[in-house]
């Protein structure tokens, strides 16, 4: 378990949000791996209000706006905020939250919700997702990206779990990038069996490959993500 003096991946974020939002927008693997697969599964929005769970510099807050919602953006770290609101100015609304936690919103607030790539910094799925049962309407969709569990349990040169890691346990891990960010990493079980103890029906599951906008960014890397799992994406419904 985390210490008080670990850093969250909120404070992480405050620290490189100038530098994501340079590059999150041209980056290989947002823009032309991740992105293409999940903006592909978001249901027509025309009309629709959509909360954006963990919005960043809001690439998807402006994807979904262009698609006709009403748009509500949160996120953990103000900086990001603040990217977010210069992408879209007053188009879209924003809260600073922690997905960790109870949202702020009444129950049935939303029609749709879509995270990408943020649930992976939240420990508690089955907590997380009945409040996304709470504020969405019914009938109401969920659509996710997240780390895939192969690619987030790499096994050593002789085939074991590396450092001793257990596959079946969410486990806290630290990516370290300019300032280390610390996420979770779980099992493909921890990622769908908390979606149908809440109430939601999985529609789709995509494990997204490279485009051809990701060969030209990143040859040297396109065979290997052609063959190799790097994201899940999950679209699922409330009943």
């Amino acid at each position: 378990m985390p210490s008080d003096d670990d850093p969250t991946a909120g404070e992480a974020y405050d620290e490189l949000a100038d530098s994501y939002a340079a590059d999150v927008r041209s980056n290989a693997y947002n823009a032309h791996l991740e992105f293409p697969a999940t903006s592909s599964m978001v249901p027509d929005v025309e009309g629709a209000r959509v909360l954006d769970a963990g919005c960043g510099t809001g690439v998807y807050t402006e994807l979904l706006l262009d698609r006709g919602a009403e748009v509500v953006g949160v996120d953990a770290s103000e900086a990001m905020l603040a990217h977010a609101r210069e992408a879209v100015g007053d188009r879209a609304e924003f809260w600073q939250a922690d997905l960790g936690e109870r949202l702020e919103f009444p129950g049935d607030s939303f029609d749709g919700i879509v995270s990408a790539l943020a649930l992976g910094y939240v420990a508690d799925w089955e907590a997380l997702f009945a409040e996304f049962a709470r504020v969405l309407r019914p009938g109401g969709f969920v659509v996710f990206s997240t780390g895939h569990p192969l690619d987030q349990f790499p096994l050593d040169e002789g085939g074991e779990p590396a450092d001793a890691e257990n596959y079946f346990e969410v486990e806290r891990l630290t990516k370290e990038w300019d300032v280390p960010v610390p996420y979770y990493r779980r099992p493909f079980s921890a990622v769908v069996n908390p979606l149908l103890e809440n109430g939601f029906r999985l529609e789709a599951v995509v494990e997204p490959q490279p485009t051809e906008g990701f060969r030209e960014r990143l040859p040297e890397r396109y065979e290997k993500e052609s063959r190799y799992p790097v994201f899940l994406c999950v679209r699922a419904r409330l009943d």
